[in-house]
């Protein structure tokens, strides 16, 4: 793929890629991988695209990262800047897909910690009936 992705304008976007880029390298497990070469590897295949933002979700949530700062991180993953740069699909709808990704993704950390946490009656040792 000869496309290049299109660079942020702003400090904050180029943070957010930043973050992206680092929990990229970290989910992927190549520490020496560029923005480009993440986007070029990704940004055509959705499926692809899509399980790198949720494990870059979950990673970021795990790490205590705000729900905020995940869905603008997300902005600036392949797949997010494809669909809005090249397919020209409305930045709205693809912001409700990274709220809803990062809602899933707080969802299941909340009912994993749950399940971690012993429960009651066994920590205290009653019954409760």
């Amino acid at each position: 793929m000869s496309q290049k992705p299109k660079e942020p304008s702003h400090e904050l976007g180029q943070q957010a890629r930043q973050r992206y880029l680092d929990q990229a390298r970290t989910v992927i497990g190549e520490s020496d991988l560029s923005y480009t070469a993440v986007y070029q590897r990704f940004a055509q295949n959705d499926w692809a695209a899509m399980q790198l933002d949720k494990s870059i979700a979950e990673a970021a949530l795990k790490n205590g990262i705000s729900a905020k700062e995940v869905v603008e991180t997300l902005h600036q993953g392949p797949y997010i800047q494809y669909q809005v740069h090249q397919k020209k699909v409305p930045k709205q709808v693809m912001t409700q897909y990274a709220k809803g990704l990062v809602i899933q993704e707080l969802y299941k950390l909340q009912q994993r910690q749950k399940t971690q946490q012993p429960n009651r009656q066994q920590q205290t040792g009653i019954e409760l009936e």
